[in-house]
């Protein structure tokens, strides 16, 4: 009664209450109907393992010679296949010989070079065997555990069962089995590093090996200098023909083509990546180089550890150095590998039974393969040695602090724990983020991206500021300053822009069949941005407008158009300040094309023409001589050159004088307040002196005497007589 009452509550509450008890019953059924691993077929127990694989193997042979369906019996075949794998695997693997391998030097006597590099290479292989067994292990681990998931996810009989018994069976005496070999590597690096001081202390190299390594190291040098320059000597051809291809490609583009154009183009574009291989094997040549010198510098800093009296510091310097040298070769090499797989991206759109790809160009896509083999095999010898040189160069540090005292043990530790921590940080800020046409984003990718315009943007306003303090010491205009300041920032920002494309990994090169892409969509598209930045450019070199000018634009007078001081220029635009404090922004490309005057383009003298009147009749020579001797007692004006009082014209009413006065700085660029100061004096002037100042008088004459009655309102008689017929009430 309770639960009846409680479903015809609500319909929501009866449909949440069911789906709460098929959840609970359903967890609960579940484990029953899952299908767990067949724990006898990962047995320890070899006996009870062989018995449950031959039952298996018997019903497999029963399954297959009855089964008529061949699908089916593609099915057993293949569980018969893992269960043959099952059986070869060991259970365990065979005891390393490593402990033999580090044991077996006698050390009761000196150890040759050669005894020394045995061990090297014993201890490096146990190093890198160990690093891909770690990663083996944990690949495996995955695996294991994703047939598991799979596994108890079936029915109880699914067809899929068997196969995945046996599969999930498998990876997990593979997984012990690589667990063993694992633990094995670790007690080989343990007895190797047990091992590690005392050979140091045994190692007795003679002069005469020591001088063939000085020689060996000397001729390594002349290797690699003459890839060099031979790499120098080819470039600028190279280039060239490179460029010449490029223009060629970017003919055939924004255009429809025809098969035998699409030949040609296809033919052409093998020709370049032929090109960019073939520059690609000679850098790749130099890196094999650069690791080859890095060798025998390496091998020659331990024949100087071992002498009598090694120099601690210089050699711990010089085996830094490598390994700096190391980290950036394998950069190199990171960068060679994203090409070489863009140029056979770029090959595999081409190769095959492609009907638009000729007899010749088919015959140099097999040049270019052989090619690209040649560039992978030379890239994967130089990564291999690198990482041993690398593996070698942690050895000989911990060598050289084991050598210089007796805290080497202890600064030993501390840079293991230091490298290991470093090697985590750098894996992390490696792994790509995404990962698009060859080319990875990870977090150092951007951290670098960061770090340079956080970078670019600092030196450009330092680069600001320091041009701002020599021109204070200078003297310099803040025209001057300004124009330095935009001859620096300017190709700054460019640098720094090609810079952070190169981090990115975008070819510069290939920007120019871009741009000739967009060519067109600039012109048209971008007609008024690219008129603008153009003539920025030009102003900024023309100096035909600078900043801290007083120009006007538009009507030339002093009264009219757009007028005040230039404050800033910029590539795309000017920035106008007027008296109003009202910034005008004006883009270049209209400075270009309009007229301007400039105020102060060669100095900062200014001439004005201020007009006044007086009334006829007044002495022309007093008017002069009074206003002259008053302006010559205002502040703002110039006494040299003296102002000049000219009569300029005979007007209706009155006589038409100029005051022609100079002024300069900063009463040069304020023409309102200037001729408000010329003007009250001038007006005060005039009216002390009791000179009239004349206003537009009109006199009216009437010429014939005859008086008439006036008619101001022009109604005639017949007008009136009407109106007071209309105004009588009826």
């Amino acid at each position: 009664m309770i639960i009846t009452k409680v479903f015809s509550i609500h319909p929501m509450t009866r449909k949440s209450l069911f789906l709460f008890f098929m959840l609970v019953f359903g967890t609960m059924v579940q484990p029953l109907e899952a299908v767990e691993p067949n724990a006898k077929l990962f047995s320890e127990q070899a006996t009870e393992r062989d018995a449950a694989y031959k039952i298996i193997a018997q019903q497999l042979a029963e399954n297959i010679s009855a089964t008529v369906d061949e699908k089916e019996k593609q099915g057993f075949l293949v569980q018969q296949q893992l269960l043959t794998k099952l059986e070869k695997l060991l259970d365990k693997t065979e005891k390393s010989s490593m402990d033999l391998w580090f044991s077996e030097l006698d050390l009761q006597k000196t150890l040759s070079w050669q005894d020394f590099e045995q061990y090297l290479e014993r201890y490096i292989t146990v190093l890198q065997e160990a690093k891909s067994s770690a990663q083996n292990l944990e690949s495996i681990n995955k695996e294991q555990q994703t047939l598991y998931n799979r596994l108890i996810a079936l029915a109880e009989k699914d067809s899929d069962q068997d196969i995945l018994q046996l599969q999930y069976a498998f990876k997990v005496r593979k997984f012990a089995r690589q667990t063993e070999l694992e633990k094995q590597l670790r007690e080989g690096i343990e007895i190797a590093k047990k091992y590690f001081p005392t050979v140091i202390d045994h190692i007795d190299v003679d002069q005469e090996t020591i001088k063939r390594q000085e020689e060996l190291l000397s001729q390594a040098k002349k290797n690699l200098q003459q890839l060099e320059d031979e790499k120098i000597l080819a470039t600028a051809g190279d280039d060239v023909l490179i460029q010449q291809q490029e223009s060629l490609l970017a003919g055939y583009l924004g255009r429809e083509l025809t098969d035998d154009e699409r030949k040609k183009m296809n033919y052409e574009q093998l020709k370049l990546l032929k090109q960019r291989i073939q520059q690609l094997i000679k850098d790749d040549q130099i890196l094999e180089g650069q690791i080859g010198l890095l060798e025998e510098e390496q091998k020659t800093i331990w024949f100087n550890l071992v002498a009598e009296k090694p120099d601690f510091f210089k050699l711990s310097d010089l085996s830094g150095d490598i390994t700096k040298h190391i980290l950036r070769l394998r950069k190199n090499t990171e960068k060679a590998h994203s090409q070489i797989y863009t140029y056979e991206k770029e090959l595999s759109t081409l190769r095959g039974g492609n009907a638009l790809v000729g007899p010749k160009a088919q015959e140099l896509i097999n040049t270019l393969d052989e090619k690209v083999r040649t560039v992978f095999t030379l890239l994967s010898g130089i990564d291999q040695r690198a990482e041993i040189l690398e593996n070698k160069g942690r050895l000989l540090d911990t060598a050289i602090d084991l050598k210089q005292s007796a805290l080497g043990s202890m600064v030993t530790k501390t840079r293991e724990a230091t490298d290991h921590i470093f090697e985590k940080v750098v894996s992390v800020l490696k792994y790509p983020l995404i990962s698009y046409s060859g080319m990875s984003i990870s977090l150092l990718l951007l951290l670098q991206v960061l770090i340079l315009l956080v970078l670019g943007i600092i030196v450009n306003r330092l680069y600001g500021l320091m041009v701002q303090r020599m021109g204070k010491k200078r003297n310099w205009s803040e025209r001057t300053v300004h124009l330095i300041q935009a001859v620096g920032k300017y190709p700054f920002i460019f640098i720094v822009a090609l810079f952070m494309l190169s981090v990115v990994g975008i070819n510069t090169r290939s920007l120019a069949l871009v741009a000739g892409a967009l060519s067109v969509g600039i012109g048209f598209g971008m007609q008024t941005i690219v008129n603008n930045l153009v003539s920025g450019i030009i102003l900024l070199f023309d100096k035909s407008i600078r900043p801290g000018d007083f120009i006007c634009l538009g009507e030339n007078s002093t009264m009219g158009g757009f007028r005040g001081n230039v404050v800033q220029m910029n590539i795309r635009a000017t920035v106008l300040r007027t008296n109003d404090n009202i910034n005008i922004i004006i883009p270049n490309a209209e400075l270009m094309a309009s007229k301007v005057v400039n105020w102060t383009y060669s100095d900062e003298m200014i001439r004005f023409r201020i007009p006044f009147a007086v009334a006829y009749g007044t002495d022309i020579d007093e008017v002069k001589a009074l206003i002259k001797e008053a302006i010559l007692n205002i502040p703002v004006v110039l006494s040299e050159p003296e102002p000049q009082i000219w009569l300029a014209n005979h007007a209706d009413s009155s006589l038409a004088f100029l005051a022609a006065i100079w002024v300069e700085g900063l009463n040069a660029r304020q023409p309102a307040r200037i001729t408000d100061i010329v003007l009250s004096t001038i007006y005060k002037t005039l009216h002390e002196h009791g000179i009239e100042i004349p206003f537009p008088q009109m006199d009216l004459r009437l010429r014939n005497a005859e008086p008439q009655q006036p008619n101001f309102m022009g109604i005639t008689d017949a007008m009136r007589l009407k109106m007071f017929q209309e105004a009588t009430p009826q």
